[in-house]
C-alpha cells in the first residue's frame, strides 16, 4: 500500500498551551482587588487582564469545607462568565446605548490561569481612571459635576437595564475609554449573583436593587472616606 500523503489543505494542528500562552510571572500588577490581580496585556495597550489571585482561590474554593463553591463547572471563574453574560445581555437589549460598565473583550490563558480582558479606562493623561473614592477625597466631598455624572452614571444603568451584583465606589471610575467620556464606568461587580434570579426575571425588582445599591454605596462612601470640615 503506497504511503498516506498529507493533504494540501489539512489544518495545522492546534497551538499547544505553551505556545499559545500569556506569561504573566514577574510582572507587578497595576492594582490588586479582592479577589482578582489586574495586569497589563502585554500585547495590547489599551487592555487589561484581570486574573484570579491564587491566595483568594486556595481559601474560598480549594478549600476544606468549600464543597458548595466547587459546585458550579466554572468554579473560580464564575464571576468571569457572569461579567462576559451581563455585558452581552446590555448590548443585546440595548443595542442603542453604550452600557455605563467596562468594554468586555474575552479571555485568555496565562501562565497564572485564566484571565478575562477588558479595555482600559483612562483619565486625561492617559493614566488608569480615578475611583470614584479617590475623587471623593480629593474634592473633600461630591461637587456639583460628580454629581451631575453620578446622576447620568446611574441612569446609564437603569436605561440597559444592568444587574449590579456589588457596586462600591472602588469599583466605579471616570474616564474615558474607545466609546467615549469622560464618565463613570463600572469595571467590575455586574452580573445576577441571586441563587434565584428575581433581577433577571423582573425589570422593576432589577431597577429597585440598582438604585437600593446606588443609595448605600453613597452612604457607604460616607462613612469608609470620612471628610473632615
Amino acid at each position: 500500500m503506497p504511503p498516506v500523503m498529507d493533504r494540501p489543505n489539512q489544518a495545522p494542528p492546534a497551538l499547544s498551551m505553551s505556545a499559545s500562552t500569556l506569561r504573566l510571572t514577574g510582572e507587578t500588577p497595576l492594582a490588586v482587588g479582592h479577589l482578582r490581580s489586574v495586569y497589563q496585556h502585554p500585547q495590547h495597550r489599551d487592555e487589561l487582564i484581570k486574573i484570579m489571585r491564587a491566595d483568594v482561590v486556595a481559601t474560598r474554593w480549594d478549600g476544606r469545607g468549600r464543597w458548595l463553591k466547587r459546585l458550579p463547572r466554572t468554579r473560580h471563574y464564575v464571576g468571569y462568565l457572569r461579567e462576559l453574560k451581563e455585558y452581552i445581555a446590555a448590548r443585546a437589549r440595548a443595542p442603542g446605548i453604550d452600557p455605563p460598565i467596562a468594554r468586555m473583550i474575552g479571555v485568555v490563558d496565562t501562565d497564572l490561569g485564566l484571565g478575562v480582558v477588558s479595555e482600559k479606562v483612562l483619565d486625561a493623561q492617559g493614566a488608569l481612571a480615578p475611583t470614584l473614592a479617590v475623587m471623593y477625597e480629593r474634592a473633600r466631598g461630591f461637587t456639583p459635576a460628580m454629581n451631575a455624572a453620578l446622576d447620568v452614571f446611574l441612569e446609564g444603568l437603569l436605561a440597559c437595564n444592568l444587574i449590579v451584583g456589588d457596586m462600591h465606589a472602588w469599583n466605579i471610575v471616570h474616564g474615558t475609554d474607545s466609546r467615549g467620556g469622560p464618565r463613570f464606568v463600572m469595571i467590575d461587580g455586574f452580573g445576577e449573583k441571586h441563587a434565584i434570579p428575581l433581577s433577571s426575571m423582573s425589570r422593576t425588582v432589577n431597577r429597585y436593587r440598582t438604585k437600593r445599591l446606588f443609595a448605600r454605596m453613597l452612604v457607604r462612601l460616607r462613612e469608609l472616606v470620612p471628610i473632615e470640615g
